[in-house]
């Protein structure tokens, strides 16, 4: 393979810096002594909750033990629910010493309560910032880095190509063609719907469905961090974004109304749409359900409005390390995965975790993994190319500078509840707009 462009997001990303912070309350310290033991234990909580990721970290805790006397602990957590676990314990004998999450969101709200201790020296032992990419996933905060990434990986569209070929039609690339090409897949049969997207108020609305507005340039804040989502032209686009959301809502199927993650995958592998829309993971899938598709799907960016060219979601994942009496030990750990592990969790969902550092393309273990050697070439470059080639935004992405704001935004679901209005509610996109605008400014004041 290639090498990785890596993030070459960060000059596509258009009027944007790519920070966030936040604010929480709250709570000291808290030792983790292992009790009658003596030992020091570390507690990690990982949104990373997929079983094969939890056995890869629980043999890790087993032999960082053995070789250390240290004691791991390893907690998995829903990423929906990983902010607000994690956050109800800060300053408790049941504190985490470490996370691990999908959004830089979560690590921002935490670091603006100085819960967090900078970790560049973890980097540093790792490969440097040149390592990770010349740090375009770092994000530091004031000059110092609060997370680890170990992927990146973008939200775009998957799309059955059997099903176009039936329809007699192409992948779209246009918003007329996208309607289009999901109301001929409606039509195949009543056990079939043209795409899905979800639309739960959670953290998978807000990252995947999402693309529609940076499909129509949105943005949320201008460089004074005034809210301009609502007002002018930028009002319009928004307004123009949620009615296409609404439009592509009939040919979604009724599990729609409350979909998350899984739900992606699923009704895809599970022939019920014919495009969803997510990462690299459904390819993961696929192959361990029912390879043989795999020869009838094709990775797409969402079309910008205005037919040039294409949109997705950024997304990383990455390990922050809370402010404990620990921290240290922690951070030793943290670096000794990296260095021994990592590869192995990487492992378990190839085509979906897209390595955040360069060396570990070098890696023989990683080379030798059978879905990078067999399917590397066909599905991890497509996404590779989407770094270049879309326009990839997010919400705990948008503003001049880090802050707390987008951060509380991130968190707050706002974006969600609006598309819920416009699909489960039927509401006019112009009003929403309006109600968006005036929430976001009312959540800041």
């Amino acid at each position: 393979m290639r090498h990785k462009r890596m993030l070459g997001a960060a000059a596509v990303i258009t009027g944007t810096t790519l920070m966030l912070t936040g604010c929480l309350g709250g709570g000291g310290e808290a030792s983790n002594e292992g009790g009658d033991s003596g030992k020091t234990v570390i507690r990690i909580a990982s949104a990373e909750s997929a079983e094969p990721v939890m056995e890869v970290l629980r043999e890790a805790a087993t032999e960082y033990e053995a070789e250390t006397g240290t004691k791991v602990e390893v907690e998995a957590i829903p990423l929906t629910d990983i902010y607000t676990k994690v956050n109800s314990v800060v300053g408790t004998s049941s504190e985490y010493s470490a996370f691990l999450t999908g959004f830089f969101g979560h690590i921002s709200l935490f670091q603006g309560e100085d819960r967090l201790v900078p970790v560049d020296d973890v980097i540093e032992e790792l490969g440097g910032v040149e390592d990770f990419y010349d740090g375009q996933t770092l994000f530091p905060i004031d000059g110092d880095t609060y997370w680890i990434p170990f992927d990146y990986n973008l939200a775009f569209g998957i799309i059955r190509t059997d099903w176009l070929d039936q329809v007699g039609m192409e992948i779209p690339t246009t918003w007329d063609e996208l309607l289009a090409v999901s109301e001929a897949f409606d039509g195949l049969g009543d056990d079939k719907s043209g795409l899905i997207m979800p639309l739960k108020a959670d953290d998978s609305s807000n990252w995947i469905t999402s693309q529609v507005l940076w499909a129509n340039g949105v943005e949320i804040f201008d460089d004074d961090w005034n809210v301009i989502i609502d007002e002018g032209e930028m009002g319009e686009r928004t307004t123009e974004s949620l009615a296409m959301l609404q439009e592509m809502y009939q040919f979604m199927p009724d599990r729609a109304d409350n979909a998350s993650y899984a739900d992606m995958i699923e009704s895809f592998v599970g022939e019920q749409v014919g495009m969803s829309f997510y990462s690299g993971r459904i390819f993961d899938s696929i192959i361990a359900q029912d390879p043989a598709m795999l020869d009838n799907v094709e990775i797409f960016g969402f079309p910008m409005a205005d037919g040039d060219g294409i949109a997705a979601s950024l997304g990383y994942d990455g390990w922050g390390v809370f402010n404990t009496d620990h921290a240290d030990e922690t951070k030793e750990f943290t670096t000794w995965f990296y260095e021994n592990k990592l590869v192995d969790m990487l492992a378990t969902a190839p085509l979906h975790y897209q390595p955040a550092q360069k060396s570990i393309f070098e890696r023989e273990n990683y080379q030798a993994i059978p879905s990078i050697a067999e399917y590397g070439e066909e599905y991890m470059l497509p996404q590779e190319d989407l770094l270049t080639e879309a326009h990839l935004h997010s919400i705990d992405t948008d503003g001049p500078e880090p802050d707390a704001r987008q951060g509380e935004l991130f968190q707050s679901m706002i974006f969600p509840q609006a598309y819920q209005r416009v699909t489960l509610g039927g509401e006019n996109p112009v009003e929403v707009t309006k109600w968006l605008g005036d929430e976001i400014r009312s959540l800041l004041e």
